[in-house]
């Protein structure tokens, strides 16, 4: 079989539009209607927040809020100065602490030698005392010698004295 082209005449819209009656027409206009209802909520409702939002209450609402976040800006200023400042204090704390330590270690060594020497000091003072003695013992030997020896030569002195006046007188 042959193929058979189908071909119609272009048909005008508006016997379109007439053939589908006054339906068609009805929709685009409850369309439009539709359209320009939803069009005017939206406008509305955008109409509404936006003067709610312009409100004193909002812009009272937005003055606290920025008040707020200043005073928190403030407050961790303040904060962050107080932890260095401590972070400075603990810094000296510890530098004091090691000097501190170093301190009473140099104490701890002074002390020590100080003892060192004050028994050093009364061994020399003992030795001092001893030696005293001994100095004192030799004196009094060395006394002894020299009244043994002074009696001893004025003993000789006298007999040489007696001896002489004898003979003086005899010259």
């Amino acid at each position: 079989m042959a193929p058979t082209f189908y071909h119609y005449p272009p048909v005008p819209m508006e016997k379109t539009w007439e053939g589908q009656g006054p339906g068609i027409r009805r929709r685009w206009l409850m369309a439009a209607v539709l359209t320009v209802l939803i069009v005017t909520v939206l406008v509305t409702l955008l109409i509404y927040f936006a003067v709610r939002a312009n409100s004193e209450i909002c812009r009272d609402g937005l003055r606290a809020q920025h008040e707020c976040r200043n005073t928190t800006h403030l407050l961790q200023r303040q904060l962050t100065r107080a932890q260095e400042n401590l972070l400075q204090a603990e810094t000296q704390a510890n530098t004091c602490n090691r000097t501190v330590v170093t301190l009473q270690d140099s104490l701890e060594k002074k002390e020590s030698q100080v003892l060192e020497q004050q028994a050093h000091i009364q061994e020399l003072e003992s030795e001092i005392m001893k030696l005293n003695l001994e100095l004192a013992t030799l004196r009094t030997k060395e006394e002894a010698s020299r009244t043994a020896q002074n009696s001893a030569s004025s003993m000789v002195v006298s007999s040489l004295l007696m001896f002489a006046v004898p003979v003086f007188l005899l010259f």
